[in-house]
């Protein structure tokens, strides 16, 4: 009996870190999204389908406007100027889409906004920007109910290899368009991850 009630200690004393670690985990990446979304436009496409030339086609419209809404935001200086450098230019995006989807032989309707939408954890390199809801530029083709692809157009991270992180100078400067507090929470979470050990006790002689 008291292997068994042991056992059920045990039992019970995992549910409740298990359920601590869920509280603990959501309510931290609520509270740094908060603290980062202010300063962060991202990019969201969303493809047609799911089928693969919906997902290429996709990849493709989002190369075309990404090269040319490149030189324009590497000039912005704040989110406010990127915000109003990308209304500026919804005409261009739909237009740019719209080319991309008739050489493909669609005719999808594109679907161009700034809106505020969910976004799971994503890493570029070596930042993460945690779960949250952030303000982004859309690209909605035809159904958009396929898979969809996002990065941050504002600081412009769409446009640093992903793979590499952000050990050139380069990359490094243009993380200088965040405060010191965001720049933190999103370095700290790739160095320190967020990690929970413990060690069993031995109940038994």
């Amino acid at each position: 009996m008291r292997i068994i009630h042991n056992l059920l200690n045990l039992a019970v004393i995992a549910i409740l870190l298990n359920l601590s670690l869920v509280v603990g985990t959501n309510s931290f990446a609520k509270k740094t999204s908060e603290i980062l979304r202010k300063d962060v436009l991202r990019f969201h496409v969303l493809a047609n389908s799911n089928t693969s030339q919906d997902q290429l086609l996709k990849e493709t419209v989002r190369d075309a406007v990404l090269a040319f809404m490149e030189p324009k935001l590497r000039q912005a200086t704040s989110i406010e100027e990127s915000r109003e450098l990308i209304s500026q230019n919804f005409k261009n995006i739909e237009q740019i889409s719209k080319r991309v989807i008739n050489n493909w032989g669609k005719d999808y309707k594109v679907h161009i906004e700034i809106a505020e939408t969910k976004f799971p954890t994503k890493s570029y390199g070596d930042i993460v920007f945690p779960a949250g809801t952030y303000e982004a530029c859309r690209i909605l083709i035809g159904e958009a109910e396929g898979e969809n692809w996002w990065c941050v157009m504002y600081p412009p991270l769409c446009y640093v290899d992903a793979a590499t992180g952000f050990e050139s100078l380069e990359g490094k400067e243009l993380l200088h368009t965040l405060n010191e507090e965001q720049y933190k929470i999103i370095s700290y979470q790739v160095e320190h991850p967020y990690q929970i050990r413990f060690k069993l006790l031995q109940w038994f002689k």
